[in-house]
């Protein structure tokens, strides 16, 4: 009996890999390897390290604004407390999460640019916001690593092709812009860019239904917030919740314009190599390919960079890693040049370059000499920190966490009762919380030897009044490039 073999499927609808799909696994690699240096490092910088304590407080029974209390958002420390649930340490686990978010944004990004950058282009827009994040604090758990990945899914929803542009693609988006929010505020800006063409992508579905569709996207993408004031609402702290997210943001003081400008400047430096090679991007496809397509993507990109530079100016502080959400719409903008020879790879070499050749990554030294600063410093604090508590007047707050010390103030962040900018909005006078502390006699305070912040000269005079009446030294360590003091209570 002759048998036949099965009938192969034609080779146009035959299960192939998609190209994509390796260049996603490389991007996915490359976080981790770029990431690598700063795994276990417990203290990358200040902000996470009050992220992931409290997080792991938050599994302990306190609750961000009433028991400790500070202006981000709910959806920031939640992801923190999620990482704690992997065990460990939290340090790998935190920063782990925040590398699967990069590379999420990462290929975002290149699914986002494929189509006018081709599959090298796009791969290689991917890899540079990977290694250009690192020279703006972006190496760990900055908040903009989390929520980019949300803003750049929503953009890429939005950015679809003509037939592409659903309405349940529109909600979705909206519903990630919302999620965005809860992890930093100052999404916001860009959320309403993407409001704003999920509104216009309503209209030109059904004029008779787009002013419906606008309340209810708007609603979509105000609903994590919503939820989070309601749950606060249903445990009697409406107003504390409302106070620290939306109230307090416009109490501090103002920044001094000396400050301002030299931060401005380094943010915008970081730009100038994306800034070219988006306008040499944007001239190269309008001379190759004039279509409606074409100019519909560059006016979606050059908008989306412009609503994030209003975002970095928007807060007023205009810390190193607010540029972070920038590095996004400002790469996606400026890999299709790269597939034009000869000017395309010389480009390319400047934006890969500047990033290593200037020293900025990798620093495969810093989390070694971190770990063993932190060491140092914990060494000083006594073991019955747990019972005794602990006050940081100044210093990394990450030491609570590794002494699992006590707190005897809701404001156990040290610039809210040290710093000046904070004097007045934090909802309570400083002075007074700062008397009130020294009043509860906690067992060790901690003080930096020089001011990394321009001081709350009322509150320091009060702490150096209470230490040297009541408290001892007990020694210092040298972190981040300065000293910090420990006391202990006589």
């Amino acid at each position: 009996m002759i048998s036949f073999p099965p009938p192969r499927a034609p080779a146009s609808i035959r299960a192939v890999p998609s190209p994509g799909v390796g260049c996603c696994l490389l991007l996915l690699a490359a976080a981790f390897v770029i990431r690598a240096p700063a795994f276990g490092d417990p203290a990358y910088k200040i902000d996470e390290q009050f992220y992931l304590f409290v997080g792991d407080r938050i599994l302990h029974g306190s609750l961000p604004y009433v028991d400790i209390w500070d202006r981000k958002p709910i959806g920031l420390f939640l992801i923190y407390a999620a990482a704690r649930l992997f065990g460990g340490d939290g340090f790998v686990q935190y920063q782990g999460l925040a590398t699967l978010c990069a590379a999420g944004t990462a290929m975002c990004i290149f699914a986002f640019s494929r189509r006018y950058a081709g599959i090298a282009g796009a791969t290689i827009g991917g890899l540079l916001y990977l290694i250009w994040v690192e020279i703006a604090e972006g190496g760990g758990g900055q908040s903009p690593i989390f929520y980019n990945l949300p803003m750049a899914g929503a953009a890429l929803l939005l950015a679809a092709p003509g037939q592409a542009r659903t309405r349940p693609r529109a909600f979705w988006a909206m519903l990630l812009v919302g999620i965005a929010i809860q992890i930093k505020y100052s999404a916001v800006i860009e959320g309403v860019f993407f409001g704003l063409v999920a509104a216009y992508q309503a209209w030109c579905r059904d004029r008779r239904t787009a002013l419906v569709e606008t309340l209810l996207l708007a609603v979509t993408a105000l609903a994590p917030s919503l939820i989070a004031l309601g749950a606060y609402a249903a445990m009697g702290h409406a107003e504390e919740f409302w106070f620290a997210n939306f109230t307090s943001i416009f109490l501090r003081g103002k920044t001094p314009a000396e400050d301002l400008s030299h931060r401005a400047a380094t943010g915008l430096l970081r730009l100038v190599p994306f800034t070219v090679c988006g306008l040499a991007s944007s001239l190269y496809l309008l001379r190759s390919d004039d279509s409606a397509g074409v100019r519909a993507w560059l006016a979606f990109l050059g908008t989306w960079c412009i609503a994030a530079l209003i975002g970095f100016f928007a807060i007023g502080v205009l810390y190193s890693h607010y540029i972070l959400p920038l590095f996004v719409p400002f790469t996606a903008a400026a890999v299709p040049i790269f597939r034009r020879r000869p000017i395309g790879p010389v480009l390319l070499g400047l934006a890969a370059w500047l990033p290593i050749g200037t020293g900025a990554w990798p620093q495969i030294a810093t989390t070694t000499r971190s770990q063993r600063q932190m060491a140092a410093l914990s060494a000083l604090v006594p073991a019955e920190v747990t019972t005794g508590c602990m006050q940081m007047f100044d210093g990394p707050p990450i030491l609570y966490y590794l002494t699992h010390a006590c707190t005897v103030s809701r404001y156990p962040f040290p610039d809210h009762l040290s710093a000046a900018n904070e004097d007045g909005a934090i909802g309570v006078d400083p002075a007074v919380e700062t008397r009130r502390v020294l009043a509860a006699r906690p067992l060790v305070i901690t003080i930096g030897d020089s001011d990394v912040r321009r001081p709350n000269k009322r509150t320091f005079a009060i702490m150096r009044e209470g230490l040297a009446r009541f408290y001892r030294h007990a020694g210092r360590a040298w972190v981040d490039e300065r000293f910090v003091s420990v006391y202990v209570r006589r």
